[in-house]
């Protein structure tokens, strides 16, 4: 199994608060998606990935793309609704604050949230820690978006 968890950036701001809006469907013939009576269902798991890769992307943006932010820690997250496979996916987030803990090396704090539709699926505050890869052209990597 092979998931891409960020089909389409449909809104970049990095200018004032920092916000990205991103969409994903995930493919309702995987067969990860069974559930009970055959209500299939996104795994909760795959929720959190997707708000996981969405803040990660925002921030790597937001710092220039010169830091790889890798998750710290998910201080709160709530699973509101179901999210079902073929549903086109909405997923934000904005950052919340950013500290230098050491010498090229930031964390970073983004507010999440996941919609099907209008509906809230998901929720979180998510913490990354932003570092420097030494050796790695981080920049030339994020062109093959």
């Amino acid at each position: 199994m092979r998931y891409r968890f960020i089909d389409e950036v449909t809104s970049l701001s990095l200018d004032g608060a920092p916000r990205i809006e991103v969409a994903k469907t995930f493919d309702a013939n995987d067969d990860a998606f069974t559930g009970p009576c055959g209500r299939a269902r996104v795994p909760d798991s795959l929720l959190l990935e997707l708000m996981a890769m969405t803040g990660g992307h925002l921030i790597f943006r937001h710092l220039g793309e010169r830091r790889l932010p890798l998750l710290l820690k998910v201080p709160e997250c709530r699973f509101d609704g179901v999210a079902r496979p073929g549903a086109r996916l909405r997923a934000v987030a904005a950052l919340r604050g950013a500290s230098a803990v050491a010498e090229g090396a930031d964390v970073v704090e983004a507010e999440t949230e996941v919609y099907a539709g209008s509906e809230r699926v998901a929720a979180g505050t998510l913490m990354y820690l932003c570092v420097a890869v030494a050796g790695v052209d981080l920049a030339a990597h994020g062109e093959r978006r």
